[in-house]
């Protein structure tokens, strides 16, 4: 861009869009208005020009014809004085007279309408011409009154009529001249014709380049700060709040950049703001898990390589649930921020630290040696766990910690804090107030996870087995039943015993489709017992806490009865005492449902649960099952007898069966023979079996 075309450039954009655009096309309606009165000038001088010339050639055309007749008539009369006769004579002057006067009037419309120069020098020629005619005129005349006829003759015939000649042969020459006059002016305008046509038109092409480098510079005006503006708008769209649209005119579009900027600041303020929200918990306000996870890379990071180790804290706060449902959340808060105040007073400057979720918080810290990791967890008990006194309510805030430690269990902040979480829950779950990360727990917990996914498949695929452990009768000595167990025949890790996912199955919610196979499986044990017409007997299934409490499962079970058509007196349900007492709903409903379609039912691992014998009695239960730890060894405690003899006297009290479970050896057979148990069930009598060999078995034992 040129030096003047700089300021012009500045001097538009100080404009608005509607000014420029209204001067550049007022500017381009000035240049088509000139054009064409320039047009319409030029056009009227050329046709009046051009009217001019063909008026004067009339003119001129007309003149000489008049002169030609009026000396043709001249001569005429002129033959007529030469007459004897005088009245001929006299009545010949008047003619000669009026055809000179119109050769008069003629010269002088020639000389009126032929311009100054060479035109006129001819006009003046043929004037004296005339004049030398009229002068030989007047001396013929003059010899004629005097009667001088044949001097007369004589000079009519030589100098008059040589004058006429010469009078009509320079009108002649005059007559062609202003013929070639005219010619030359037509083709002087014709050629000004096509002078003023390239002229006109040269103007055109040059209004339409005007117009077009007008038209781009108010476009390009107008679209460049346009595209910086797009530019822009895209840059702030993907997040860089710190760019600015350059603003360099004060017209509309300079207006909407900076509103862009305004708006562009406005927006990455609020997003750091949020940012900074996202960040920090606003109750303790500490750092949250995202912010702290960043912070403890970063110190990780900052530490001298193979120097120093640091440990990960998980620190969670004990009965926050209790405390905000008793005394509200507002005290629960309180608590949480009593804690995360110990928290920063303690690490900060020196360690990374934060608030997870609810009240759980984390602390990483660098230290020389890993056994100063469980002293700074004492500390951080120590000084977490204080008296808080709230609204007149004294509370006492306990923690659970759990520890991992860098780089032995991980390698980042984020692993290390899973470790250190699980260290916390494995802490609750025992009841200690500290607990350092095990790996053989997690591979364990691993091993629980992989069996969860292929226990689906294990359903679906039959690989669940049912063993039968028999029960007998000490009163006749028969096999009244067997308790049906579950096992498991991994394709991989072969038979699995059911502590090693039963408990699992029950957290997860799986234990469900256990229980849902035992069922059937026991059904069918049992129809096809009676199609082969052996003895009656009971198949006792457990089913767990879940079980019991759902609604559905009587309708499952009457329907799978029917289906197969089985006694539903056959198929006994145990249910634990622990399952009883842990059950979210009240139980006694499904229970008295399962006991209207005939089912019988048994309190399994009684004397665990602490159930009182209130509420025992309202449980539609047939059969008590005594826990193990009560007959274990119970030959060798005289107060175990009394406690199991207590036990057997209760249970047959309320009109219920007593079974006791785990007898091993004939000592303590004896022992519960003697206190009135009604069933035993134990290795004593067989260990689990699956169905081919507890069917071989009763035929062995009759």
């Amino acid at each position: 861009m040129s030096g003047m075309q700089r300021p012009i450039s500045r001097w538009s954009r100080r404009l608005r869009i509607r000014t420029r655009l209204g001067l550049a096309f007022g500017l381009l309606l000035l240049l088509l208005m000139g054009l064409a009165a320039l047009s319409v000038y030029r056009l009227t001088g050329l046709s009046e020009a051009l009217n001019r010339i063909v008026d004067d050639q009339a003119v001129i055309r007309d003149s000489v014809n008049e002169i030609n007749r009026n000396a043709e008539a001249v001569a005429r009369k002129l033959l007529v004085l030469m007459s004897p006769d005088a009245e001929l004579r006299v009545a010949a002057y008047p003619e000669i007279n009026s055809a000179n006067n119109r050769l008069d009037d003629a010269m002088q419309r020639l000389a009126m309408v032929l311009p100054a120069g060479p035109r006129t020098e001819r006009l003046a020629d043929v004037r004296q011409r005339l004049a030398d005619y009229r002068t030989s005129y007047v001396d013929v005349r003059g010899l004629i009154e005097r009667d001088d006829f044949q001097a007369a003759r004589a000079l009519l015939g030589s100098d008059t009529e040589s004058a006429l000649s010469l009078f009509v042969s320079a009108i002649h020459q005059l007559a062609a001249s202003e013929e070639r006059a005219g010619t030359a002016q037509a083709r002087e305008l014709r050629d000004q014709i096509d002078a003023d046509r390239t002229g006109v038109l040269a103007l055109c092409i040059g209004a339409l380049i005007a117009g077009a480098l007008l038209a781009v510079g108010v476009t390009r005006s107008i679209i460049n700060p346009l595209k910086q503006a797009e530019d822009g708008a895209e840059l702030i769209a993907q997040g860089q709040y710190g760019h600015r649209i350059t603003v360099d005119s004060a017209d509309e579009l300079g207006h909407m950049a900076a509103a862009m900027n305004t708006m562009a600041a406005a927006v990455g303020e609020r997003e750091a703001e949020l940012r900074r929200l996202a960040d920090v918990d606003l109750l303790t306000g500490l750092p949250q898990r995202a912010r702290f996870i960043a912070d403890g890379d970063r110190l990780l990071a900052s530490l001298p390589e193979r120097e120093q180790q640091a440990v990960l804290i998980c620190i969670d706060v004990d009965r926050l649930k209790a405390v905000n449902s008793v005394l509200g959340f507002d005290a629960g808060d309180a608590l949480l921020r009593g804690a995360a105040a110990k928290l920063e007073g303690l690490f900060e400057g020196v360690a990374a630290y934060g608030r997870l979720a609810g009240g759980t918080f984390a602390a990483l810290a660098p230290v020389a040696q890993l056994d100063h990791g469980a002293a700074l967890a004492a500390q951080l008990r120590e000084e977490v766990e204080h008296k808080l006194s709230w609204q007149g309510q004294s509370l006492d805030l306990s923690v659970s910690l759990g520890v991992a430690h860098w780089p032995e269990h991980a390698a980042d902040t984020e692993a290390l804090l899973r470790r250190a979480e699980q260290a916390m829950f494995e802490a609750k779950r025992l009841r200690q107030d500290v607990a350092v990360f095990n790996p053989s727990a997690e591979a364990a917990r691993a091993l629980h996870l992989s069996l969860l996914s292929d226990l689906a498949t294990a359903i679906q695929q039959d690989q669940l087995r049912q063993f039968l452990q028999p029960k007998r009768c000490l009163k006749t000595g028969r096999i009244t039943g067997a308790e049906a167990l579950v096992r498991w025949q991994h394709p991989q890790r072969g038979w699995l015993p059911p502590g090693d996912f039963v408990p699992f199955a029950e957290r997860s919610g799986r234990i469900r489709q256990i229980t849902d196979w035992m069922l059937a499986r026991a059904v069918r044990t049992l129809a096809a017992w009676e199609v082969e017409g052996r003895e009656p007997m009971s198949i006792a299934v457990n089913i767990s806490t879940l079980d019991i409490q759902d609604q559905t499962l009587p309708a499952r079970l009457a329907a799978l009865l029917a289906e197969y058509r089985v006694d539903p007196g056959q198929l006994q349900l145990e249910v634990t005492e622990t399952g009883l007492m842990s059950s979210g709903t009240d139980p006694i409903a499904v229970l008295n449902a399962l006991k209207a379609w005939g089912v019988k039912l048994a309190i399994d691992d009684f004397g665990t649960g602490q159930s009182s014998l209130a509420y025992l009695q309202h449980l539609p239960v047939d059969e008590l099952k005594i826990d193990r730890s009560f007959v274990q060894d119970v030959n060798a405690d005289p107060r175990r007898q009394a406690l199991l003899k207590s036990i057997v006297g209760v249970g047959q009290g309320l009109g219920l069966t007593v079974t006791a479970e785990g007898v091993e050896n004939q000592a303590e057979l004896d022992c519960i023979a003697a206190c009135g148990c009604d069933l035993i069930q134990g290795y004593l009598l067989a260990k689990p079996m699956d169905l081919p060999d507890f069917q071989t078995w009763l035929g062995r034992t009759g």
